[in-house]
């Protein structure tokens, strides 16, 4: 039996995840279209640190997936690993198999959408 402080918790988690994701976002979001603004500029623009700035520009990303997965899931980002090991095997290889084509998919269908976005200018 869950009490309403157990309901409270996991309401505030999916808040603070969801901020997460979207303050995050945010960042990554400048960061991208002041990285295309230079690029648009310049095709030779090289960024400053070569690979470690791209590693540098990639981490608000990261914050914002961490962020979605905890607003989705409503579990806090440390716990699930735990949460991932109590699955049986056969449940891990299903929704892994399911993240990853879902991933597979995403990536294709946005370079699709790119692509025809492109091609009209």
């Amino acid at each position: 039996m869950t009490s309403s402080n157990d309901k409270d918790g996991i309401v505030s988690i999916r808040f603070r995840g969801f901020l997460q994701f979207a303050a995050s976002g945010t960042v990554f979001g400048f960061i991208i279209a002041w990285y295309s603004a230079q690029r648009a500029a310049s095709p030779d623009f090289a960024l400053p640190g070569g690979p470690f700035g791209l590693l540098a520009m990639v981490v608000p990303g990261g914050f914002a997936l961490a962020g979605l997965v905890q607003s989705v899931t409503g579990v806090p980002f440390a716990d699930l690993s735990d949460r991932w090991n109590a699955l049986k095997g056969w449940q891990r290889g299903v929704i892994g198999t399911g993240v990853f084509a879902l991933g597979l998919l995403l990536l294709f269908g946005g370079l699709v959408a790119y692509g025809l976005l492109t091609e009209a200018r």
